[in-house]
């Protein structure tokens, strides 16, 4: 019960204790002290009553403002400087103002920086403001919505894998992602009767932290000098992680430390050479649908090599539109670079294919924020400063038995 409704409970014995004492024929002195005692209790209570409104209607106030604390922090995030910390840290400077404090706040919630300093995702981004997903349409039936994408997804928009269905996350300790392998089955049974139930069998995959770094060589001209120091550093730090991780999702090896990306993880089947069509596409796509239980051709991302478009920009037999826009069609998800597979040279040139169905089954796992380490020294002799980045980061792929397909020897039209 809140304070004022104790107050007003007590207030209401007070006067109905009052009122019979006031009706009594004759009031004797014990009545008129206990009156008088009960004048002076209702006056203070009625003090306190006032308090304890003001203070309920400021805890309301409070409960209905939400907490600000988390958009507060990413507005600073988005301000971080990453020029004044490379000013600072080449001059021997202790960091200062928003620097600072957003650094010392992620040391914080992601542990301390063991050589440079945390900064957040949001730093490399070359837009500060918010990324808005496009809304799905009204006519569609489905609720129109303005998701906002977080730092991580937007550091990564424009790589290949993300395009191809990997999503970025953050974790924190040693995370387990399992996924059942057996078990779980529907069974039709007559009335009365029952079915004995699936043993279920499951699998767990753990990510091992890999640690990504870009390096960065800048003057010391430069740093004092140069206007847009800052949109430079942003642009070109997130290009080279991008460029980094798009390389270990699709040919990671495994070994040098590297993450295993999906050129080691799954086994290719050989095509001899043999140029990409829209039928072949089509063939292993539903071949994929089968096998991961899929209703539609919607879900199926399928990632090449640029050369392979050039057998596939040719119009269909009797058809006015290309083999790619027909495919375009029915897989949306269509994704050509040049970081999805090595090239092999021969007669023709090949290169390997990847057909999936990755929503949900396809992660790149990041601990923590990033951190940054400034070197005036190693460098010193030519006048340079140092600049490299840390990145924790791995490659999860899961199912990779039904909702993956690898096709080597793609070849390469013309070779």
């Amino acid at each position: 019960m809140l304070k004022s409704q104790e107050i007003t409970l007590a207030q209401s014995k007070r006067r109905e204790r009052m009122a019979e004492i006031q009706k009594a024929e004759t009031i004797t002195d014990d009545a008129r002290t206990e009156l008088r005692s009960l004048t002076d209790a209702y006056q203070g209570a009625e003090t306190e009553y006032r308090a304890a409104v003001i203070l309920e209607d400021a805890q309301r106030a409070a409960i209905k403002e939400p907490d600000k604390a988390d958009s507060d922090f990413g507005r600073e995030c988005r301000a971080f400087n990453l020029a004044s910390v490379v000013e600072a840290l080449t001059e021997g400077r202790a960091l200062a103002g928003r620097e600072a404090e957003v650094s010392a706040e992620l040391e914080q919630r992601d542990g301390k920086a063991r050589q440079g300093v945390r900064f957040p995702t949001e730093a490399l981004l070359e837009r500060r403001d918010d990324a808005v997903v496009a809304a799905p349409d009204a006519s569609s039936g489905e609720l129109a919505t303005r998701p906002t994408m977080a730092a991580l997804e937007r550091l990564f928009e424009q790589s290949a894998a993300q395009a191809f269905g990997f999503r970025a996350i953050q974790v924190t300790g040693q995370p387990r992602f399992p996924e059942l392998t057996d078990g779980a089955s529907a069974s039709w049974v007559a009335e009365g009767a029952g079915a004995d139930a699936a043993a279920i069998n499951t699998d767990v995959k753990t990510p091992t932290i890999h640690t990504m770094t870009a390096r960065y060589l800048l003057s010391r001209q430069a740093i004092r000098q140069n206007p847009v120091l800052e949109p430079m550093l942003r642009r070109d730090l997130s290009e080279v992680i991008r460029e980094a991780m798009d390389l270990a999702v699709f040919q990671g090896t495994g070994a040098s430390n590297q993450p295993a990306g999906l050129d080691t993880l799954l086994t290719g089947t050989s095509q001899g050479g043999v140029n990409l069509t829209y039928s072949q596409i089509i063939d292993w796509a539903t071949d994929l649908m089968a096998t991961a239980k899929l209703s539609s051709l919607s879900g199926i991302a399928v990632a090449g090599v640029p050369f392979m478009l050039r057998s596939l920009l040719v119009n269909m037999a009797g058809a006015v539109v290309t083999e790619y826009e027909a495919t375009r069609k029915l897989i949306p998800s269509l994704v050509f670079a040049n970081n999805v597979s090595a090239i092999t040279s021969g007669s023709p040139d090949t290169a390997s294919l990847y057909i999936a169905a990755p929503a949900g089954y396809a992660h790149l796992v990041q601990w923590g924020s990033p951190e940054l380490v400034v070197d005036p020294y190693s460098e010193s002799k030519t006048g340079k400063v140092a600049l490299t980045v840390f990145s924790f980061t791995d490659v999860l792929a899961q199912r990779l038995a039904t909702h993956w397909l690898k096709i080597d020897e793609i070849g390469k039209e013309g070779a």
